[in-house]
Formats: structure tokens, sequence, C-alpha cells
């Protein structure tokens, strides 16, 4: 090769090396805050190649609760020293789904228990209007019974008769009887309600060239019972607990009242109240407390007896975790690790689903902080999925340099004070409901940045 021509090249290569040299010798950009001659210094640094694992975070075992409306449960009981009457039997006659009169003249009555003891029902044989009863229930007996379980019900017909135009026709009865087979029971201290329904079958057939007519009913049942003091008592006393829904801790401080009344009372540290003497009726109990829920309801106030009441009550506002991410940059770090993503995950307390999702707004709150004099620009990301792959794990959070990014929040500038931040991600949460979000944070500059007290809350009024 001609020899001109070898040192040429050999000049041109000692050129670039030295040129090279020089240019992996500037200053150091922390010396320089500002963000343009951050970002022009970091053009003449290495790129770090980390080597990208796994990141440790998984998801917790067993969910918390589910966010739902505020719910209450009232059970009745006779209050202490009050005593009570026996066991007794009421079967009313609710009438027949009919345009026809039909009149049934009942004899006697009949009740087995589920041990199989039978027991006569005193009634006074009388013929009813069956469709005048349809309008006005009809007490056909009431007798004291033996408390128990009971499964069989039978009446006695002596007549039964039917009204067409005028004209009276006898009907005939099968059996003379009408029976009805299923369970009620018969309880000490209280009256069993039976309410007795008959849905009438009439055929007409002929009979000795005349017109016949056999009545076939359907006989359906309700029961209810109804306590009955043994002495005359016209109140009685609510007894109650307030606690959360989100995690069943009994809620001191609620005020609770009975609407239109002077009772009123503040839960105690057990989430208890109580009122005594409360004249029987039906009210409105309300609860009202800053923190969280109104919650109304009917509440029958029975005579002699407690109405025990159990009340869940949801937050007005729901907040997760409060995370921190700790100090990163992808270049000349000052504390914890080199990387140019840093992210956390915050957890609600409970799942937002689409149950849940009557919140009037959500936001997301952080601290952008620096750690150096000046700022420095980030970028923020909001997801249901992690979204950086960690290259390290440091507990609490991750940092990486690759990233699968979310909802961008947009751009923040940090300080060596910190600015705090909140954002609102109202539709974005709707839109992805879930019960873990993760806050992923790009360092736009080369210095470190951290971002604090990162807490996602959701606003129910």
């Amino acid at each position: 090769m001609n020899r001109k021509i070898i040192l040429t090249l050999v000049m041109l290569t000692s050129l670039a090396l030295v040129t090279g040299c020089l240019f992996k010798s500037g200053a150091n950009p922390v010396a320089d805050s500002s963000i343009a001659q951050s970002q022009k210094s970091a053009q003449t640094l290495e790129t770090v190649q980390p080597q990208i694992m796994s990141s440790a975070y998984t998801k917790p075992a067993t969910r918390q609760y589910t966010f739902a409306k505020s719910a209450h449960e009232v059970k009745h009981a006779f209050c202490d020293g009050v005593a009570k009457a026996p066991a007794s039997l009421r079967v009313s006659l609710l009438g027949a789904d009919t345009t026809d009169s039909i009149f049934i003249t009942f004899e006697k009555m009949v009740v087995k228990s589920e041990v199989g003891a039978r027991h006569d029902i005193s009634m006074e044989s009388r013929k009813i209007d069956m469709l005048s009863a349809a309008q006005l229930s009809e007490i056909l007996a009431e007798q004291e019974l033996p408390a128990g379980i009971y499964n069989y019900l039978e009446f006695a017909i002596q007549s039964a008769e039917l009204v067409i135009g005028g004209e009276t026709h006898l009907m005939k009865v099968p059996s003379n009887k009408i029976r009805f087979v299923g369970k009620f029971e018969i309880k000490d201290g209280y009256t069993t309600n039976l309410k007795v329904k008959f849905l009438h079958r009439v055929t007409k057939f002929n009979s000795n060239k005349k017109n016949s007519y056999m009545l076939m009913p359907v006989v359906k049942i309700a029961s209810e019972l109804i306590a009955k003091p043994a002495e005359e008592v016209t109140d009685g006393d609510v007894a109650g607990s307030v606690e959360s829904f989100v995690n069943a801790s009994k809620l001191s401080g609620v005020n609770v009242t009975l609407e239109g009344t002077s009772f009123t009372a503040t839960t105690d540290l057990n989430g208890a109240f109580s009122f005594t003497g409360v004249p029987a009726g039906v009210y409105t109990l309300k609860t009202f407390h800053q923190d969280y829920l109104d919650h109304s309801f009917a509440l029958e106030v029975a005579a002699g007896q407690v109405a025990s009441v159990s009340i869940k009550l949801n937050p007005a506002v729901i907040n997760s975790t409060v995370a921190n991410t700790g100090w990163f940059a992808k270049y000349y770090p000052l504390a914890e690790v080199k990387a140019e993503y840093g992210e956390v995950s915050v957890e609600t307390p409970v799942t937002i689903d689409f149950v849940s999702l009557a919140f009037v707004k959500a936001e997301i709150k952080f601290t952008a902080e620096y750690n150096s004099v000046g700022t420095a620009r980030c970028r923020n990301y909001l997801g249901t999925s992690q979204q950086v792959s960690a290259s390290k794990d440091l507990g609490e959070w991750w940092a990486g340099n690759t990233a699968v990014l979310g909802n961008f929040l947009g751009d923040y500038y940090a300080t060596q004070a910190g600015v705090p931040y909140i954002v609102d991600v109202t539709d974005l949460i709707r839109s992805n409901p879930g019960s873990t979000y993760f806050l992923a944070t790009r360092n736009m500059d080369v210095v470190d940045i951290r971002m604090t007290g990162i807490q996602l809350s959701i606003y129910y009024r």
C-alpha cells in the first residue's frame, strides 16, 4: 500500500481517539442543576444497561372487603323481666280470588305437630261469604297451644253454597274437608298469626239433568310471629352496634337518632348505643358520622321487646396505602440506585369494582423531591398492573430502565423542598376498577428525584 495513504489513515485514527477522549471529559452535570444543561450533559454519558429481572411484588393472597351500600340487621327479643304469655294460634281468613258469591260454613279445625300430637281448635260454626272476606280479614279461631313446629291443618266443612244470578246452588266438597300440609311455628310468648287464603276451583257437572257444582279449593297460608307479653306493656327498648363495613372495626362517635323523637345517642368505644322506654311504633333510625356515609332505615319497636340493631357503615373516603419511591436517577445518583424509572404499588382496603363505582371523585396525591438545588422534571403514570421491568427490587419499590407505560398523568417539577401534587383520576379509576394501582415515575433529569406520600383517595360524597 502507498506509504502516504497509510500515514493519512493513522493520523485520522489518532484524531478520532483524541476527540472521543475529549468528549468524555466534560464537566460534572451535578454542579449545574438546570434542566437544559442537565439534559445536554446527559447526552455525553454512557447508557446504563441493567440486567433485567422480575419484580418480587406479589398480590395479597386474601382480598379485603368489597365496598357495598351501608347495611343493617334487626332482631327482636323480649326485654329482661317481661313475662311471656303462653303460645297461641290465631287463624285468619283472607278470602278468595273470585267474583262469585261462595258461602262456606266451617264446622271445626284440627292441627297436628311434627311429633304427631293432634289438637282440635275450637271455632264457632258459621257461614262466611268468601267474596266479602276477600276485602276484610276475618278471624276464624284463636287458641293457646303447646309450642313447637306444626305441619298439618284441616278444616271440616259443614256446607258450601254458590250463588249465581240470585239462585243458590249447593256445592259438594270432597270428604267435606279442606287440608293444608306445610310447616308453621308456634312459640312461647308469641301469637302465631296464620293467614289462610282459598284459591277456589269450582267444577260444573250434570247430575240427573241438573247442573251441579263441586268445590275444589287450593289453600295457601302465611304465618308470622307476633310478640305477646303476659302483662300490659306499651314500650320497648333498642340496643345497637355500629361497625365499619370495610374492616368490621367498631365505630365510636357515631350519632344515632330516632327521627321525630328526643331519643338520640352517640356510640361508645365498642360502637354500642341504646334507647330505653321507647313507645311501641315504627320509627326512622338515622346515623351520622363525618367520616362515614349517612344511613337510615325503618325500625319497629315492639311492646315488651328489645330491638337488637346491627349497622354497617361505609366510609365517605377510601384511602389507599401510602408509598414512597426512594431516590433514583439514570445518571449520577447521589443515593440508592441508578435507574430511569421508579415504581410503587398502592392498595385500597376494598376492591373498587362495578358495584362500588358510585364515587364522586378519585384523586392521587404525591410529593416530588429533587436531590439538588433547582428543579428537575419527571413524568408520572398510573396503571392497574406493574409497568416497570425492575432492575432492582428495593422491597417497597422497584427501579428500572424499561417500562410498559400505563395512563399518563402529566409532567411535574421536583424541588429540593418538595412539591405536593393532587391529580384527579376519577375517570381513570372508573375505567380501570381494581384493588391495586401502580404509580411509575420517569426521571427526565440526571440527578436523583423521589416521590413521597403517594396515596390514592376515593370520595363517596
